[in-house]
C-alpha cells in the first residue's frame, strides 16, 4: 500500500474530529478486508485535550 503503510501492522486511522478516519477504517476494513485497522474516533479533538500525553513532532 502506498505511503509506507504496513498492512501486516496494526493500523489505527485518526483525524482531527474522527469523520474522515471513520471513512478510511471503512474502505481498509470494508473493502480492502484489512483485519487489524481500528478508527480512533475521538482523534485530535479528544487526544489533544488532555495533559502529559506523548506528542511525535516533525515529518
Amino acid at each position: 500500500v502506498g505511503a509506507g503503510v504496513d498492512l501486516a501492522k496494526d493500523t489505527i486511522a485518526y483525524c482531527r474530529i474522527g469523520e474522515r478516519s471513520a471513512f478510511s477504517w471503512f474502505v481498509l476494513h470494508e473493502l480492502l478486508e484489512v483485519k487489524n485497522v481500528k478508527n480512533y474516533d475521538g482523534s485530535w479533538t479528544e487526544y489533544g485535550s488532555l495533559v502529559g500525553v506523548p506528542v511525535a513532532l516533525g515529518a
